[in-house]
């Protein structure tokens, strides 16, 4: 890994179809959703680009394998999880609300049911709504799990019991006891990448956050898409200019209900934004971008950090 290189994960949180009530999100139904993991994956292509999908474990038992082959084609694959959507599960809160053997039950019962169907046990990880505790990363170390995404730097939403005030915005390994920290443990935590130079701002449904990469809003495409992603993306870099971190990477996260093929739509034409500005950004700072699985940024990391001793 060169120093002048920056690591790009386009990552897709793979939800299961949206129930009839309104009250989660998802794609219409499944088949919807399996063409818009379809889309993302060749659009990316076209730019030389690799996908990550954390996908939530029930789509295996209809969509495992175009997963399997999306993972021979080079693209990741990990376990996505809200404790409030998992089958045959009641459960009243996001991940980060259980305590630590509520959770370990929990995330264990998802990755049993993900190596049913794809025919390995998951080694990434990303929940739900970035939510998670202080015991969440040793719950998923003791299961197993090499690293993920669990971090969304500066969000703060209670209610979904996501808090990541202060909390660090690069790769590390995680903390035992102390969630937005570099700690102790074997597991290698990559944040999504946010825009912490624009400041905090807030959201209709009640959160504090930083604005990240995602195209079409977080939850609809009508919240936010008026954002500039171009800039977001600037002071992305900036960060990455002024705080030399070991690792420099830039991670969008998108889901399964947004298409990104039709150019009328916000989804589609800010992803192709990113796309098209990310390499002449980069190079104002004399970078370059390089595409990444998680997996592979996971062994990047071990490695920069062994070297670095």
């Amino acid at each position: 890994m060169k120093n002048n290189e920056v690591l790009v994960m386009f990552t897709m949180d793979v939800e299961p179809a949206a129930k009839s009530d309104g009250r989660t999100s998802g794609p219409k139904n499944d088949a919807e959703g399996a063409r818009n993991v379809l889309a993302y994956t060749d659009v990316l292509a076209g730019y030389g680009l690799k996908p990550t999908f954390f996908v939530h474990p029930e789509l295996g038992a209809t969509q495992a394998k175009l997963f399997r082959a999306l993972k021979k084609r080079g693209a990741g694959l990990g376990l996505h999880l809200h404790a409030v959507k998992l089958a045959g599960l009641k459960c009243g809160c996001e991940l980060g609300g259980l305590g630590r053997e509520k959770q370990k039950k929990i995330i264990g019962r998802a990755a049993g049911m993900f190596a049913k169907y794809f025919g390995f046990s998951p080694r990434i990880f990303r929940p739900g709504c970035f939510s998670a505790n202080d015991s969440t990363y040793s719950v998923l170390e003791e299961l197993g799990f090499e690293g993920g995404s669990v971090c969304i730097p500066g969000r703060i939403w209670p209610g979904r019991f996501c808090v990541w005030a202060g909390a660090d915005p690069y790769p590390r390994f995680a903390h035992s006891s102390f969630r937005q920290a570099a700690g102790d443990l074997n597991f290698v935590e990559i944040p999504l990448s946010v825009d912490r130079i624009g400041g905090l701002k807030e959201h209709a449904l009640g959160f504090r956050y930083y604005a990240d990469l995602r195209p079409g809003g977080v939850y609809r495409e009508s919240e936010d898409s008026g954002r500039d992603h171009r800039l977001i993306l600037r002071h992305i870099i900036r960060q990455l200019a002024a705080d030399k971190p070991l690792l420099k990477t830039i991670v969008i996260d998108v889901h399964n209900d947004r298409n990104f093929t039709d150019l009328s739509t916000a989804p589609a034409r800010q992803l192709r934004v990113v796309l098209d500005s990310l390499a002449p950004e980069l190079a104002k700072i004399n970078c370059r971008p390089v595409s990444a699985a998680f997996d592979e940024a996971i062994r990047i990391f071990r490695r920069l950090k062994h070297d670095a001793r």
